[in-house]
């Protein structure tokens, strides 16, 4: 097999670590944008539920905006539209009936919409359950949005679209709704996929800010200089790094969470004993050296 001129052979060992480098940048940018699309996609989908082939129904567009997993709730925006021979003709969100809802919202459990007189748009908080706060980034949530309506007393069907919008959580169709609830999903949430890797990456920095200054202070400690003011310096502006960096975690966890218990306390703590550590063997070494000039 000919060989390489030794020309390309060396041009190939200069250029091979910088185009993997690329590459790497590369499929991990691509990787992202998949991963977006595809989040992006889901949330445009929606979710649906209900006979739309039905002529003379209502339809309920659920807008899902603020998911609160510390007062246990998710605010929505509810658009109703009356199709049909409901609807008043010539105009949008009129009804020719008397619309009465039952929601499965624990504030707002009945709404009444006169005939004749224009639908709102009403803003809904749903009760979420089975999740805690406390189990950040791995909380997940389940609640039921399901309407019943009636027109002048009677049952008519309804069509329930839900349209995901909240920035820092996803919503997932579970199953139908309870039918005693009415038509509507159950849903599952959770945070979204973007907060999830930037949690674990932060916990990762934390992990490798800490290892760092642990090694940093055992190489200080070799050489027993005295104190090692730069050293030191830099070990105390890490450790309150590290407390930035916790309050930038999105979605503001709670003191206490799976988050601090897998990398915040114990980093901080990796840190805090690398200082004294390092003060320790400076006092030791300065003090020796002052005993010498004596």
């Amino acid at each position: 097999m000919p060989r390489l001129p030794s020309s390309l052979r060396r041009a190939v060992r200069h250029w091979w670590l910088p185009a993997l480098a690329a590459l790497l940048v590369a499929g991990l940018c691509a990787a992202g944008l998949v991963l977006y699309v595809d989040e992006r996609g889901h949330r445009e989908r929606g979710m649906t539920v209900g006979p739309e082939q039905a002529r003379d129904r209502l339809d309920v567009k659920v807008h899902l905006l603020h998911s609160d997993p510390a007062t246990q709730s998710v605010t929505a925006w509810v658009d109703i539209d009356p199709r049909g021979t409901l609807r008043q003709p010539g105009e949008r969100d009129v009804p020719t009936k008397d619309l009465v809802i039952e929601t499965s919202s624990g504030e707002r459990p009945v709404l009444h919409y006169p005939a004749h007189q224009p639908i709102r748009t009403e803003t809904l908080v749903f009760h979420l359950q089975k999740g805690s706060i406390s189990d950040y980034p791995f909380d997940r949530y389940i609640t039921s949005v399901a309407f019943d309506p009636t027109a002048d007393g009677k049952d008519i069907p309804v069509v329930v679209r839900m349209i995901d919008a909240d920035p820092f959580f996803v919503a997932h169709k579970v199953r139908p709704a309870s039918k005693d609830l009415g038509t509507g999903l159950r849903l599952s949430f959770r945070r979204t996929l973007s907060n999830i890797l930037l949690a674990w990456f932060m916990m990762v920095v934390m992990w490798l800010m800490a290892l760092a200054v642990l090694v940093g202070a055992r190489l200080a400690s070799w050489y027993r200089h005295g104190m090692a003011w730069a050293a030191l310096s830099w070990m105390a502006a890490t450790l309150f790094a590290l407390v930035a960096l916790r309050k930038a975690a999105p979605g503001d966890p709670p003191i206490g969470s799976a988050f601090d218990y897998a990398a915040f306390f114990w980093a901080s703590l990796i840190i805090a004993v690398s200082v004294v550590y390092v003060v320790a063997i400076g006092f030791k070494a300065e003090h020796a050296k002052i005993l010498k000039k004596r």
